[in-house]
Parts: structure tokens; sequence; C-alpha cells
């Protein structure tokens, strides 16, 4: 039994659900916590995620943050080794894309999904807006090369907790009221996620 910490409608959460939903691992609470929730910003929280972010998984005395760290944790201890493989170097190329997540393809995103979205005064400018959309997009058309050469999901035919970590902001990108360039590959990665129940129960159902 683990608890997670984190509100149903954040991307990083979404991840972390999404992956419980698809090894059909069911025997955990989740506490809302975050944005318009439970607040972060308490001396108790702090104690288990020192970011005051979501998500923090708690399973015993392990606690976790981190949300792509809580993918693997999760994937080494419940799930067969599709999901995250024990070949060295293909679980370094599922690594590869899960640290391009954090790193480089979900700021254009994130900026677009709060100026649009949230309406946060920081980031509702003309230029942000747009400084962000031509990120977004630059990010977007890299994976869609990706997956126009590897196939179904993002490391391969297999879906592996790299796209547990992308989808969400696949997802987001599709939602959101923008002009998306024709990205034939990722379009089509979209409609294979959605066909998934796992992926619908999870991050479709938490919004944007």
């Amino acid at each position: 039994m683990f608890t997670i910490y984190g509100r149903p409608n954040s991307s990083n959460v979404r991840k972390v659900l999404w992956l419980c939903a698809e090894i059909g691992q069911t025997d955990y609470k989740r506490l809302d916590y975050g944005r318009g929730f439970e607040s972060c910003d308490t001396p108790e929280y702090a104690k288990l995620n020192p970011n005051k972010l979501v998500p923090t998984f708690v399973e015993g005395d392990l606690v976790i943050w981190e949300s792509n760290a809580i993918l693997r944790y999760l994937a080494a201890k419940y799930a067969d080794e599709t999901l995250y493989p024990t070949d060295l170097a293909k679980r370094a190329v599922v690594d590869q894309w899960m640290e391009w997540q954090t790193t480089t393809s979900n700021i254009g995103i994130r900026d677009l999904f709060f100026g649009l979205i949230v309406k946060d005064p920081s980031a509702t400018g003309d230029d942000f807006l747009a400084k962000a959309r031509t990120q977004a997009t630059q990010a977007m058309t890299l994976l869609d090369a990706q997956l126009a050469d590897t196939g179904a999901f993002v490391a391969g035919n297999d879906l592996t907790i790299a796209d547990c970590a992308l989808g969400i902001f696949v997802h987001r990108w599709f939602s959101l009221p923008v002009e998306r360039a024709d990205l034939p590959a990722l379009a089509a990665y979209y409609d294979r996620l959605k066909t998934r129940q796992a992926f619908e129960d999870t991050v479709i159902a938490g919004g944007p």
C-alpha cells in the first residue's frame, strides 16, 4: 500500500496515475494536494517534499519526489521489464527520453499552459507566448521525427515509462488553443495513446 500526494489534474501526477493504471496497481491512496487543493506550502508537507511540489510518493518509510523517479521505482518494482527494460542499452534509451522530457520538451508547453489555461499574469504576454509556442513546436517536431523512425512508441515498438513521461505533454499540446504544425507521426502516436483505457482514465480525464 502506498500513497500519492497530488491533484489528479497535475501533469506530473497524471504520469504516475497512468502508469499505475497500466500495470493494474490499484492498492494505493491518493491525496489531493497542489494548486486548488491542500497546500504544499506547509512544514508538514515540506518534510516529505522540500520542493513543495507534487507528486510525492510514500511507501512505508520510503519517500520519493520527482515524477520520473517515481515512474522508475514503480516500473522496476511492480511491472514487467517491457515498461522499463533491464537491458542496459534499452534502458538508457528510455532514460534519455525521460530526461529530455524534463529538460526540454515540456518547457514551451508548460509556458503555453500557464499563459492560455491558468491565465498566470506572468505568462500572458504576446512575446512570451510566441516564444513558448516556438519552443513547443521545436520539441514536438523532434519527437515527431523520433516516432517516425521508431514505430509505435517513443523508445520502440513497446510502451515504456518514457511514454508515461511524455504522453501527458503530447496530450496537452493537442489540447491547447494554439496553431500546430502538421506532425503526422506525432498525431498518430496521440491517436494510439487515446485507445488505451489507462490513458483515457487518467491523462485525458484530468483535462488539458
